[in-house]
């Protein structure tokens, strides 16, 4: 019986871990940009920025907009993320909803992001203010969820969830015919960042030993 009370105990210790890890799985979501119209220089299939969006404090949704390693390694100077696009979904946002960095400002909808389509909203900074990561937040909606500002439900935008213009990296293409160099470059993409590692470590963690605790006590009641 002890035995079968530190299973238990083991048990609910671990699926209370499982609860909060729900929990904080379901408070923030991630995506990949693995698209760009620089397709020379960098081809599709290559996270090259992510987006996280997650619950903030008084109820914001929080975005962070970064680049990773495959696009920040040509960083020049004055690199970052100018420009960002995304839809409001069914959230009931609008732009008088978003508290952006200083000097960036919004362009409401039908903002048409080079190849990527048309969204709700654009927010624009300038060459001064290119940001990475970019952080921004939404306040002062209802019920809103990170999921609801992962849409396709826009007045365009069919293709990607988001997009991004990044400048200030520097990156040499040679042709057959001519060479150029390209200082800035358009990314979109809604590619799901998986879940790491330790989350399916618990989950496996969790099956295991539920099944050892039913084999136990089948063993115990037999005897």
């Amino acid at each position: 019986m002890h035995v079968l009370k530190r299973i238990s105990i083991a048990i609910v210790a671990l699926v209370g871990g499982q609860f909060l890890s729900a929990s904080a799985i379901a408070a923030s979501s991630s995506y990949f940009l693995n698209l760009s119209n620089e397709s020379g220089a960098f081809p599709d299939g290559t996270p090259y920025l992510q987006v996280d969006i997650s619950d903030g404090t008084g109820g914001n949704i929080d975005f962070s907009v970064m680049t990773l390693p495959a696009l920040s390694q040509y960083a020049d100077s004055n690199y970052g993320i100018q420009a960002f696009s995304f839809n409001f979904g069914d959230s009931g946002a609008t732009s008088g909803n978003l508290v952006l960095p200083d000097s960036w400002s919004v362009k409401n909808g039908n903002s048409s992001h080079s190849i990527f389509g048309k969204f709700d909203a654009t927010i624009k900074g300038t060459g001064s203010s290119r940001k990475d990561p970019l952080k921004f937040s939404i306040t002062g909606v209802d019920g809103d969820t990170p999921d609801d500002y992962a849409s396709l439900l826009s007045i365009g935008g069919e293709s990607v969830l988001f997009a991004a213009h990044v400048a200030g990296f520097l990156v040499s293409i040679d042709g057959d015919e001519f060479s150029r160099q390209i200082t800035s470059a358009q990314f979109g993409g809604s590619g799901v960042v998986p879940l790491p590692a330790s989350a399916w470590l618990m989950l496996s963690a969790l099956s295991a030993c539920g099944a050892w605790a039913r084999r136990r006590r089948s063993q115990i009641s037999s005897t």
